[in-house]
């Protein structure tokens, strides 16, 4: 297998993904890298383009020639980036706090409402 297609398999790999995640997280069509990957022929720059922006902790030098380490800053190549999970942990949890917020509000205006309707079947 050629080094770039052997690389994107052991970032996916590396990512706890499936190629088909992958393949979805860079846009592109079903398919197009699992059939470069079982085939063996190229893929477009584009994708790769698309990979180094969604991972940018990834090396470019590793994943286009494998040489140095494949996480930058990293010395490990088996090294784990939880870059992503702790970013998704922070969303999530200011989503929740933001969701949160909004039904205390949507709360209290309902209270309000409800206080009004005996007030408007008076009149």
């Amino acid at each position: 297998m050629n080094t770039i297609l052997e690389n994107i398999r052991l970032l996916a790999v590396n990512e706890r993904i499936t190629i088909s995640k992958l393949e979805q997280v860079i846009g592109a069509s079903k398919g197009v890298l699992s059939r470069a990957i079982s085939n063996n022929s190229d893929i477009q720059a584009k994708w790769i383009l698309k990979i180094v922006e969604k991972y940018p902790q990834y090396s470019c030098e590793w994943l286009l020639k494998s040489e140095g380490p494949m996480i930058m800053g990293a010395n490990d190549e088996n090294y784990h980036s939880d870059i992503n999970q702790n970013e998704d942990e922070k969303s999530y949890k200011s989503l929740a706090e933001s969701r949160k917020e909004t039904i205390e509000s949507l709360q209290k205006v309902i209270f309000l409402l409800e206080k009004q309707v005996p007030d408007n079947e008076k009149k």
